[in-house]
């Protein structure tokens, strides 16, 4: 390395040295609200991102050579240090979202009063489903823009589940009143899945059909390219489950894929979906016919499962 990438080196190690400090600041402060830490996961994220790369592991050969100054602080060329932040921020996270959990469950009671009941729900502002990573929002104009740069105007991630990709955020925010329209009047319940660490909206996951006299959704879910390989495909639909049986009361939630979307099948299987069977040459794609394979989950299955994840 030269001097001019020495210097380069130094100037981000002290980069990355302040959001290690002022992360630690945050978690260990018992004033930090859940805002202000959704607020600084960019910068985490710049953090986690610069340990995993070429950067971090050229820095740390620099300091293990006695290239960088003495009077340097170099936290961040710890293992141990960015890993407690890494864990401190995850588990403050974790508690934020129990915390929501607790007062969804207090208000399904107080509303509702009972457990049971098909409900369909009318309010398309529904209450946001936080998972560890995201948060499943009601679709609203303002996430046009980074639906734009993420998946709607993809045409290979829309054409996955059959749907039209669009090039204006006028289009978008049509798409958005529609998703909202239906939600209101009971036909689906749609979700934007909100990235927390970045707040972008980086797909949906929605009951795109709800049978309102036989007590059953089908879900459907899409993740933009570049936020595919990391899980959230099948934490959003987790999610989804959840909400399904424990929000909307559904007697029976399913999913339904092509046999070629292996991607789609690897998340069905991890949701614990019982696969039912296979409409035989339902789609006609590329000049080519393929099946539609039919999955689901009943209540009581959801609810023997959640009792053996608590035991």
């Amino acid at each position: 390395m030269n001097k001019m990438d020495i210097e380069r080196a130094i100037e981000r190690i002290r980069k990355m040295e302040e959001i290690l400090n002022k992360g630690l600041e945050l978690l260990d402060s018992p004033a930090t609200s859940e805002e202000m830490l959704l607020a600084f996961q960019g910068n985490i994220g710049a953090l986690e991102r610069y340990y995993g790369s070429q950067d971090w592991k050229d820095d740390l050969a620099l300091d293990e050579a006695g290239k960088l100054p003495a009077d340097l602080r170099r936290g961040v060329l710890s293992e141990d240090g960015i890993y407690d932040l890494l864990e401190k921020n995850k588990e403050k996270l974790e508690s934020f979202s129990k915390d929501v959990e607790k007062e969804d469950s207090e208000e399904r009671i107080g509303v509702a009063g009972v457990s049971g009941g098909f409900n369909v729900c009318g309010d398309p502002d529904v209450r946001e489903v936080v998972t560890e990573r995201l948060a499943l929002r009601a679709f609203r104009h303002e996430y046009a823009g980074s639906m734009m740069r993420n998946w709607v105007s993809d045409d290979t991630v829309q054409g996955m589940y059959g749907e039209p990709s669009y090039s204006t955020e006028e289009a978008v925010c049509e798409l958005i009143d529609r998703y909202v329209r239906t939600t209101r009047e009971g036909d689906t319940a749609r979700f934007a899945v909100i990235e927390r660490s970045s707040g972008e909206c980086i797909g949906q996951a929605s009951f795109f059909l709800i049978d309102k006299n036989n007590h059953f959704g089908e879900i459907e879910y899409c993740i933009g390219q570049a936020f595919q390989g990391k899980g959230y495909a099948t934490e959003a639909t987790r999610a989804l489950i959840g909400y399904g049986f424990e929000t909307l009361h559904l007697h029976k939630v399913q999913i339904c894929c092509r046999p070629s979307n292996t991607s789609s099948k690897r998340v069905i299987e991890k949701c614990g979906f019982t696969y039912e069977g296979t409409l035989r040459d339902y789609f006609f794609r590329k000049g080519g016919y393929e099946g539609r394979m039919f999955f689901s989950i009943l209540e009581e299955e959801y609810r023997s499962r959640m009792k053996e994840g608590e035991s």
